[in-house]
């Protein structure tokens, strides 16, 4: 034991300096961390939050131009994104803006900042995979609109978003004459959301489709 602990000095007495070094530059790494995310983060979301209120009630309002391009006073989204696109409220700013784009139209746009936002909100991520979803069908794009619908069918299920796009999924399978694809999509409707107004006809469909396989 003696030896070791007489080896351990040796080393520590030959590379003191090295060590004091590395242990002061890790003092200094560890409170620049500290700062970063105790005071310039929260600055940084707190300035984001004050910067997208206006753009956010245009959103909330349906003033989606006045949302995405601002009103000539206020920052619009894509300012906010462009300012603070890596801050939760940015996040939130490229997912309103992705909306924006779809009901305006405009699926690239849409897809490309639905994309880019990183949401934490469990039921915003999933709406904002089945809008992917709805910009890839204004696309005509089939296959990709039914990868998201499927994600968002099955990401963080719920009984408000769920049956939503359980139903699109299935109804673009039935357009593609896909029955036994579709078939799933309305049974699971059927017994795990019979509350939803989505599942109304979930039964009738079930039937068709069954039909239709030879079921």
């Amino acid at each position: 034991m003696d030896v070791y602990i007489k080896k351990i000095t040796d080393f520590y007495e030959e590379k003191k300096k090295v060590i004091h070094i590395a242990a002061g530059a890790f003092v200094v790494v560890l409170g620049l961390v500290l700062v970063y995310f105790m005071y310039y983060v929260p600055q940084r979301q707190q300035k984001a939050a004050e910067a997208i209120f206006k753009a956010e009630r245009y959103f909330d309002m349906d003033s989606l131009q006045l949302a995405l391009n601002g009103d000539g006073i206020n920052p619009s989204l894509l300012e906010v994104i462009d300012e603070y696109g890596n801050t939760k409220v940015g996040n939130r700013a490229k997912y309103m803006a992705g909306i924006c784009y779809l009901q305006l139209d405009q699926p690239d746009e849409a897809i490309r900042y639905l994309k880019k936002a990183r949401l934490r909100d469990k039921l915003v991520s999933v709406q904002a995979l089945g809008a992917i979803g709805d910009a890839y069908m204004e696309k005509n794009d089939i296959d990709n609109a039914i990868k998201y619908y499927k994600k968002a069918a099955t990401k963080h299920q719920n009984d408000l978003f769920t049956p939503v796009f359980l139903w699109k999924l299935g109804n673009v399978y039935e357009m593609q004459g896909k029955w036994k694809e579709a078939l799933p999509c309305f049974e699971t409707l059927h017994q795990e959301y019979t509350q939803s107004f989505e599942a109304m006809d979930a039964e009738k469909r079930i039937a068709f489709l069954k039909g239709k396989i030879g079921k």
